[in-house]
């Protein structure tokens, strides 16, 4: 470009103050660009600024061109424009000139004309550098930014996009310019999002819509439930509506979706729903109710709300009806169309599906290219993917499928338009697209195909640079992993998965896909990746130690640890929707040399144990298992374990079967390691047991050994229970509240007064908060006074899947997990020492929820706390306070019988399970501690 922005933009705040009065100017509209799915809206310039006495041709070409561009008309706008740019010049205005550029580049970008395009937004900036300073030119110079701006972003270049964006957001802000400057805001969010760059966009959204939502940053918002947010939303339900504002709440609801917070994002989106139903603009309507529908499919996808998917799936299909019925514009409509197709498909709605899909292949193919339409054929060839894969495909009787070559025609000529572009992702997208559909096509049994499947991913992956683009390069790594993996090829496989490994790693937070058009679930497409490198790995393994390669066989077993620990890391990020994990890799030999890790690793075919032992190589135990046989046994174990009349005779060949699978191979290993604690850093279903409760035909495993759990040797640091002074704040409740829906479904625990009574006559607590002193603010301030490290809740607490339906009831609340870190770390400024047990008690894992177990690792992980104690289920309040009560006397014993806190735990487990009236698993096997066992 012949324009450098930084120095331009220099000057002219130089000299800004000097404005050029000898003129007026004739200011004909220019486009604002909020965001991606939003289609061109003019946004009149104030009309502060005076009409210059120009000639009348050139006055009325330009409101020509606005009104054809206002009804659709864009070619006929583009003529309009052009023949005003020539008056304009004509006549020596130059601001004007530069004005109806820009808006000709506008023009030229909805025609897909986009050399046409550039070329005349840098006439219009270099029109622009030649003039005097003044406010007007600053104005029409921000506005030519936008502009430009939004060129950049449709053909694929975000970062210049954001650059541009920016230069102009510094404009406005001297111009003191507030609507605007928050309107290209909104555009420099987009352009972060498309860069993956997520807090980022978060945090800038939020600065524009800190009235409304209230809040400082991201972090603080993630915090919010849902209620929360609903609440601080309806508090301004009589502010005046305003574009800016429908646009602001839009783009947040969509990045809340795209970050995978579509609750909140659902809450955000009504909200611009209702403001906009108030400004009669049925454009930006559509694009709302495009936004609603894109978040109520992904609802419906979500496992969080099983009960309301069918609710969800007609909430979407209604929402792009309404988009179709009100839009005007191509685009828009298309893309609602694609995903009402993508529905459809799913609920095997095949007839309506069919006649969809033929009218937007044919649609699509004829329009001009862009960045937007690139990603909606690459949208389109992958739901007829689907659509093609769907058994029982009933339609009326000449119908047809669409072909494999219909299909790769339409993702080929995606590939041309984006080169022609210049956007390498669109490029790269449309380029893996091809190879997933060849490498499907070879999975159906064309191995042929696998060649060509290959080299599409590998030009895929040689278009982009996986430093600058890793939500795309771990996806087609692992593509090309598991195509060398069907090719023969195991250590090139490896290597492709170890560099898709590698991606995610770095991504971090970010694990989700940068386009709104290409999505994909935590589930779906990312666990797979770590699950599939460590079988990889384990796989070639152990045919290196049959081959007599025992170091290399170390090496990959290592390996293979490794990135199941990484994998714990990840979903609890996933889980919390943010980083809030960091990896701190320790060694075994560093943390307890008189404890055993184990990992288990449940396989589709097999479980494959990983044995740590300090000073040694890790061992490596397989048992040849189905998943579906393994899942079998511990739902089974589960039912009995939560019913406490179960019988023992009938449950017992159950927890022994899992004994033989898990624990009988290294059994050897263990005693001769002499092993007194096992860490389980457990895997699939297996969390939702407890592993005390295995059986070895004469005794439980608890009886041989203390156990603790951890997500992982990378997340906790050790401290041990001697160098504790056990003192313990209490608290916790007796009593429900009927006039309270956060209590609603829990029942009172009458023993709980006596489980704290039991603690404090052992001297470690001086003070209880009881039922209406039990307020997250007298915790709140019994922290912030003190220094505790015990704290000890007798409180109802859920564990789940979703972080917030993970919480701990209060007398005044529920606290979700992601503000329990917040209640129990320390606000004040002074140094504290972090909390080193946290015990639940009376909490369980949300029944039903097979990834329960995830809620109890969050809560383990956000609570500060080095340690936390919990329940699996919910058991007789009488039997844990008789628990508690051995539990604290072992903790205060501790420094001198020199146990660790697994060991008081298996100490305290003992004392029910030798009491006759206690000694059913249900009773004492729900305890468990997670994190630092020490």
């Amino acid at each position: 470009m012949w324009l450098n922005h930084t120095v331009f933009i220099r000057k002219l705040k130089n000299s800004v103050k000097r404005i050029y009065k000898k003129r007026s100017l004739f200011l004909a509209s220019l486009l604002f660009l909020f965001s991606a799915a939003t289609p061109p809206v003019v946004a009149t310039i104030p009309p502060a600024i005076s009409i210059v006495q120009t000639q009348q041709d050139a006055r009325q070409l330009a409101n020509k061109a606005i009104q054809l561009y206002r009804s659709g008309k864009i070619q006929e706008a583009a003529n309009a424009w052009e023949k005003a740019v020539a008056a304009f010049a004509t006549q020596k205005d130059s601001l004007n000139q530069a004005m109806a550029l820009s808006n000709l580049s506008l023009a030229y970008q909805q025609l897909g004309q986009w050399e046409q395009a550039q070329k005349a937004s840098e006439d219009s900036l270099s029109v622009l550098k030649s003039q005097p300073q003044s406010q007007d030119k600053l104005k029409i110079l921000a506005q030519g930014l936008d502009i430009q701006g939004n060129l950049q972003r449709e053909m694929g270049r975000a970062a210049d996009a954001l650059s541009t964006w920016q230069e102009a957001t510094k404009i406005y802000s001297q111009l003191q310019e507030k609507n605007k400057l928050d309107q290209s805001k909104i555009n420099q969010a987009q352009a972060m999002q498309d860069l993956g760059l997520y807090p980022r966009a978060c945090n800038t959204l939020l600065e524009v819509l800190n009235q409304e939502i209230e809040v400082r940053n991201c972090q603080e918002f993630s915090q919010l439930s849902t209620q929360q947010l609903t609440d601080k939303l309806g508090k301004n339900t009589n502010k005046s509506p305003s574009l800016t504002l429908v646009v602001g709440l839009r783009s947040l609801g969509e990045l809340l979706r795209v970050i995978g917070q579509p609750e909140q994002s659902e809450v955000v989106l009504e909200r611009s729903l209702n403001l906009v139903q108030k400004l009669n603009s049925p454009e930006e309507e559509a694009t709302t109710y495009l936004s609603i529908g894109n978040t109520a499919k992904t609802l419906a996808e979500s496992e969080r709300v099983r009960r309301r998917r069918e609710n969800y799936d007609q909430k979407a299909l209604d929402a792009y009806s309404q988009v179709v019925k009100l839009s005007k514009s191509p685009i828009t409509q298309q893309q609602a169309q694609l995903n009402q197709l993508s529905l459809l498909i799913k609920l095997k709605r095949f007839s309506e599906a069919e006649a969809l899909w033929t009218s937007l292949n044919s649609q699509l193919s004829n329009l001009p290219p862009s960045r937007t339409r690139i990603y909606q054929q690459i949208n389109l060839a992958q739901s007829l993917v689907k659509l093609g894969q769907t058994e029982n495909f009933q339609v009326k009787a000449n119908s047809q499928l669409p072909t494999f070559n219909e299909i790769d025609q339409i993702l080929t000529r995606s590939a041309v338009q984006a080169k022609s572009l210049g956007d390498y992702q669109a490029e790269a997208y449309a380029l893996g697209s091809r190879g997933a559909l060849y490498e499907m096509r070879a999975n159906s049994g064309n191995k042929e195909d696998l060649s060509q499947a290959e080299k599409f991913t590998r030009q895929s992956l040689g278009t982009i640079s996986s430093l600058e683009a890793p939500h795309i390069a771990y996806e087609y790594f692992w593509q090309l992993g598991r195509i060398r993996k069907a090719q023969g090829d195991t250590p090139d496989a490896i290597a492709a998965y170890t560099k898709a490994y590698n991606a995610l790693q770095s991504l971090r937070s970010d694990l989700v896909a940068v386009n709104p058009e290409v999505q994909f679930s935590f589930r779906d497409t990312v666990e797979p990746v770590y699950r599939q490198l460590v079988e990889l790995e384990l796989e070639y393994a152990d045919s290196l130690k049959k081959a007599g390669k025992n170091k290399e066989s170390q090496k990959h077993i290592t390996q293979a640890r490794d990135v199941i620990e990484s994998l714990q890391l990840a979903e609890i990020n996933n889980f919390f929707r943010e980083a809030c994990v960091e990896a701190n890799p320790r060694n075994i030999d560093e943390l307890d040399t008189s404890a055993a890790v184990i990992y288990p690793i449940v396989l589709p075919d097999r479980l494959e144990v990983i044995l740590s032992l300090p000073k040694q190589s890790p061992q490596l135990y397989t048992t040849k298992i189905a998943k579906t046989e393994l899942d079998k046994t511990v739902e089974q174990m589960q039912r009995f374990l939560r019913v406490p009349q179960s019988e023992i005779e009938e449950s017992l060949p159950y927890y022994q079967t899992v004994y033989n699978w898990l624990i009988r191979p290294l059994e050897k290993d263990l005693a001769n390691s002499k092993a007194k604690t096992l860490v389980f850093v457990l895997d699939g279903e297996l969390r939702n047991i407890p592993m005390a409760v295995l059986h070895d035909g004469k005794n439980y495993l608890l009886e041989k050994y203390a156990i603790a759990l951890t997500p992982g040797l990378q997340l906790f640091n050790p401290k041990p229970l001697t160098d504790i002074k056990i003192q313990a704040l209490t608290a916790g409740l007796s009593k429900v509240r009927n006039d309270l829906p956060a209590h609603e479904g829990f029942e009172p625990l009458p023993n709980v007064p006596l489980e704290l009574e039991r603690i404090k006559k052992l001297g470690i607590s001086n003070k209880s908060l009881i039922d209406n002193q039990f307020t997250s603010k007298e915790i709140q301030t019994e922290i912030d006074d003190s220094s505790f490290p015990i704290v000890h809740l007798a409180t109802h607490a859920q564990f789940s899947s979703n972080a917030e339906d993970t919480f701990i009831l209060f007398w005044d609340r529920r606290i979700n997990v992601k503000q329990l870190g917040n209640l129990l770390q320390d606000n004040t400024l002074k140094p504290r020492r972090p909390i080193e047990l946290l015990v639940l008690s009376a909490c369980e894992t949300a029944i039903g929820d097979q990834r329960a177990a995830l809620g109890l690792a969050g809560v383990a992980v956000r609570s500060g706390a080095r340690s936390t104690l919990a329940t699996l289920w919910s058991v007789q309040d009488e039997s844990t306070a008789k628990f508690m009560g051995e539990l604290y006397s072992q903790l205060e014993q501790a420094k001198k019988t020199k146990l660790n806190k697994a060991q008081a735990l298996q100490q305290a487990q003992l004392a029910l399970l030798k009491d006759k009236q206690y000694s059913n698993p249900h009773f004492w096997a729900p305890f468990v501690v997670v994190g630092n066992w020490q």
